[in-house]
């Protein structure tokens, strides 16, 4: 008999519960309300600096969408997050803490202080300023902060070996496609090979000029990244005003109109250890570039009106 008075007062309590609420069903926690819609591993704990990979959309109480990872991310990215302690009472962390690997909860939090505490911005216009955004979250995965510093470690070690190789094997590359193509001429004092193909008859390019050149830019196993016929007409840029990669500022100087030339250059005056787009870290260059004609200096809009 004591048993079954136990129980109905227990149910009692969550039903005045539950009515007290401003949000029933939901647990208020620092100003905030939060509720566990499925359960996932209760056995496991999420911590501060753990990597945690979430499904979530974000709501207005009156169901507007704010955010939803499957539209708003690019296509299979998941949405990852790493949990600090909270901000303030109440946050986003306060309530991603309480949940477990594999939960899906919903939780409220109040918009003045999201944008107040957190963000530290203006409230956008849209919102109710008094209102909660509601946050629907699973858990899907959870690496832990030494898991993570582990795959850290190991990436970082992964791309220090491949940036050694792409170093030292810039001048295996270099050598091969000079044996391959049996060039003979000496570099310059940078390293900057120039063989001439097409003497031009008109007047040399100086620092200064505004060169317009045809060109066709390959690595060394003849792969083409760019070529000005790719772009329906030539390139027109300053000489030797660091507008173009090294290289092409010292060849240019070399060339007379009409000039045409194959070049090739060691990584350190094109793109270096950091390559750009399809050009790998440490990747010598070759390129055939054509002087089409030198053009007017261009002017900025201050100069032309003097």
């Amino acid at each position: 008999m004591k048993k079954t008075i136990l129980i109905t007062t227990a149910a009692l309590f969550s039903l005045v519960a539950c009515k007290s609420s401003k949000h029933p069903g939901y647990e208020e926690i620092s100003g905030s309300y939060f509720k566990v819609d499925k359960k996932g591993d209760e056995s496991k704990t999420l911590n501060k600096g753990d990597v945690v990979f979430m499904s979530h959309t974000m709501t207005t109480e009156k169901d507007s969408l704010l955010f939803n990872y499957k539209t708003m991310l690019r296509p299979g990215q998941p949405y990852a997050m790493r949990l600090d302690l909270p901000k303030y009472k109440g946050d986003m962390f306060e309530m991603i803490l309480k949940m477990h690997p594999g939960d899906s909860a919903s939780f409220m939090l109040r918009i003045d202080s999201m944008f107040q505490r957190y963000y530290h911005q203006p409230i956008p216009k849209f919102l109710d300023s008094t209102g909660f955004i509601v946050y629907h979250v699973r858990i899907d995965s959870v690496y832990s902060s030494q898991k993570v510093d582990e795959i850290e470690k190991k990436q970082k070690a992964a791309q220090a070996a491949f940036m050694e190789k792409a170093k030292t094997s810039e001048d295996s590359l270099m050598k091969k496609y000079l044996a391959d193509n049996k060039i003979t001429e000496k570099p310059t004092a940078t390293g900057l090979y120039i063989i001439i193909k097409q003497k031009g008859k008109g007047e040399k390019v100086k620092k200064g000029d505004n060169a317009e050149v045809n060109y066709k830019g390959m690595l060394t196993n003849g792969q083409v990244f760019d070529a000005s016929e790719k772009h329906d007409k030539a390139f027109s840029f300053p000489v030797g005003m660091q507008q173009v990669i090294p290289a092409w500022d010292e060849a240019l100087q070399t060339m007379t109109v009409g000039t045409k030339a194959l070049i090739i250059s060691p990584s350190a005056l094109a793109y270096g250890p950091n390559g750009s787009g399809p050009i790998p870290p440490y990747s010598p260059l070759v390129f055939e570039i054509e002087v089409v004609k030198i053009n007017p200096p261009q002017q900025n809009p201050a100069q032309a009106q003097k």
